[in-house]
């Protein structure tokens, strides 16, 4: 675990501490570790009781197309909720992911809700653009940037860092383009030999078996952009002509199969193939 963002850490801690946890906006750039201090934050004043968090945590992503509907039922039944306030010390909380996402009407109805409930409900919103949300809530909120951590004398982006230093997602991509190069060098090391003509049944049955391995076109077009291995069969100019054709049909598609088969076609066969008539069934 990375020891990262102390200082907000502390603020938070004094916060709970002294019994004056107030409405938070958490704001910065993706992949700064906003709900990474958020989830712990709620751990803490729940002491890790996780039939606590279940009953007095609520968890709305706003990108989810949350409207004023839900803003209104939902939300509003959840925090109109009777318990225990304990002195004040007991609270429920509503934690509000992207709320940057919900439209000017919600965002109206939601800051009612706050001026409502806000003597046994506590709101944390989490966003990336804390100006899109209205003046009027943002006026009801301790505020705390947070900042994309360092690590090591480097600015890192959490996510990313995870993806290749948590979970290894470097050598797992390695591990994912060698079998794709693997099974394409079979055709390769065929292509050399002038008397082996394929014909489309081949590359349909490569085709299904890329797709049900997690393949898509964009895996091919990275190896062939990053790998010489195909050079022996298509020159430079054939190449940067596959990566055009590329960009100006991809949209076009709507069956990831039939993309990976137009580009073996147009590497293996260059044929003039008709893709609207083929059939994956």
């Amino acid at each position: 675990m990375l020891n990262i963002h102390k200082s907000i850490k502390e603020k938070l801690e004094y916060f709970q501490e002294s019994h004056k946890i107030p409405n938070i906006i958490f704001h910065g750039p993706s992949g700064c570790g906003k709900r990474t201090i958020v989830s712990e934050f709620i751990n803490n004043i729940y002491e890790s009781n996780r039939e606590k968090i279940k009953s007095l945590v609520m968890y709305v992503n706003c990108a989810h197309g949350k409207g004023i509907k839900f803003i209104r039922d939902e939300l509003k039944f959840f925090a109109k909720t009777h318990i225990n306030s304990n002195g004040g010390d007991s609270f429920k909380s509503i934690i509000l992911l992207n709320a940057d996402k919900l439209t000017m009407d919600a965002q109206s109805a939601l800051r009612r809700c706050i001026e409502l409930f806000s003597h046994n409900t506590r709101f944390f919103i989490i966003v990336e653009d804390k100006y899109k949300l209205l003046k009027p809530i943002l006026s009801r909120f301790c505020e705390i940037y947070v900042s994309e951590p360092e690590h090591n004398g480097k600015i890192i982006n959490l996510y990313k860092y995870n993806l290749n230093e948590v979970f290894n997602m470097k050598e797992v991509k390695n591990i994912h383009q060698e079998w794709l190069k693997k099974e394409l060098l079979k055709f390769v090391t065929k292509s050399t030999n002038t008397n082996i003509n394929y014909n489309i049944d081949e590359f349909m049955k490569l085709s299904i078996k890329l797709y049900e391995k997690g393949y898509s076109g964009i895996d091919i077009i990275n190896l062939l952009e990053n790998s010489k291995f195909m050079d022996t069969i298509l020159t430079l100019e054939k190449k940067y002509e596959l990566l055009f054709a590329f960009n100006k049909v991809r949209k076009e598609f709507r069956n990831e199969k039939i993309l990976i088969l137009f580009i073996l076609n147009f590497i293996f066969l260059d044929k003039e193939l008709v893709l609207e008539n083929i059939s994956f069934m």
